[in-house]
């Protein structure tokens, strides 16, 4: 066996053991619903300070907003100290989900599209640090931090800046567009066939959620807002609920769904629902395979997910839903329990 190999595998057991104790800080449901159930904001913030999940960032911290930055910088870096250097560079897939919000808030800051009460995306879990991001788009001094942002993305974030008269949806669009294409080139690099459906299927469901939205529009102005790269042709969504639900009837997601899809499509939990089912089902085809990438990027995926629910009650609280809307507005819950052996 080739030594590089070896290396590698030892890296990999070395993940493997470190996943076994940072699993124990992951959310469990009864978690989720101790934050559902709380009464306010504030008190829900002092839950969340009480979660093992917590414990390994600076004990000071209590808006809640700081302590998931906080959380996600701290796992973000220990999923690069488990990887081998040689697939660092892999987890951009998942990092690069946090910089797109980021990206498209700052471009249409920079176009005047953003209103006076909306907040910058916050995440410690970015490909990019923001900083180097705010400084390429709005000028603003930057430090210098690395890693440096490749030529493909200050060449994107010209033209945006360059074109006159865009929509908030177009900035939306574009920067969803080039950000894949980013994820896509990475996936192609991980020699993980797993990987590579997860990121099909993502945008599979990005594509039907769009296509659903613009139902009522003609073909022609649908296409644009898709995307290339997922198992079904984008072509084919672009039409009306009836001819959406055909072409999913028609590929391999729908093996995952109800029979009745038409049903399915007119009602937005059911369908996030399946399209949750549709992701543990990837991450749970990740998470037994051993000595590779798939179980750790199985485990980052799993706790960029749940940072991004914590961050859903956050702000369904700061806007006093109730625990009955809020679930309604939840993304997709998993916990590492239900796929480990």
């Amino acid at each position: 066996m080739p030594a590089s190999s070896t290396i590698l595998g030892q890296h990999f057991a070395y993940a493997h053991g470190r996943m076994g104790v940072l699993k124990l800080l992951l959310l469990e449901q009864s978690d989720v619903d101790r934050l559902l159930g709380a009464k306010d904001l504030r008190e829900t913030e002092k839950i969340l300070t009480e979660l093992k999940l917590t414990n390994v960032i600076d004990q000071g911290l209590s808006e809640g907003h700081a302590i998931l930055e906080a959380v996600g910088t701290w796992m973000r870096n220990e999923v690069q100290k488990m990887s081998p250097l040689v697939s660092r560079p892999i987890f951009g897939i998942l990092w690069l989900e946090n910089d797109a919000p980021l990206l498209a808030y700052l471009l249409k800051k920079s176009h005047g599209l953003s209103s006076e009460i909306s907040q910058e995306p916050l995440s410690g879990m970015n490909m990019y640090d923001p900083e180097v991001l705010r400084a390429l788009i709005l000028n603003e001094p930057s430090a210098g931090l690395h890693p440096a942002v490749p030529k493909s993305l200050e060449s994107f974030v010209k033209k945006i800046l360059a074109k006159e008269e865009l929509s908030a949806q177009e900035i939306d669009s574009a920067v969803t567009k080039f950000v894949v294409q980013m994820q896509k080139r990475l996936s192609k690099t991980s020699g993980s066939r797993s990987i590579e459906r997860y990121l099909e299927h993502r945008i599979d469901l990005f594509n039907i959620r769009t296509a659903l939205r613009l139902s009522t529009k003609e073909t022609k102005e649908v296409i644009p807002f898709l995307i290339e790269g997922g198992t079904i042709d984008p072509a084919r969504l672009a039409g009306t609920e009836e001819e959406i639900a055909s072409a999913i009837g028609r590929s391999k997601l729908s093996i995952f769904l109800p029979k009745d899809l038409e049903s399915l499509l007119n009602d937005p939990i059911e369908f996030e629902q399946s399209a949750a089912h549709i992701v543990a089902s990837d991450i749970a085809k990740m998470w037994n395979v051993p000595l590779t990438i798939d179980p750790l990027f199985a485990f980052a995926a799993i706790t960029l997910g749940q940072l991004k629910l914590i961050r859903t009650i956050l702000i369904a609280k700061n806007n006093e839903l109730s625990p009955q809307e809020t679930k309604h507005v939840l993304p997709p819950f998993l916990t590492a329990s239900s796929f480990a052996s």
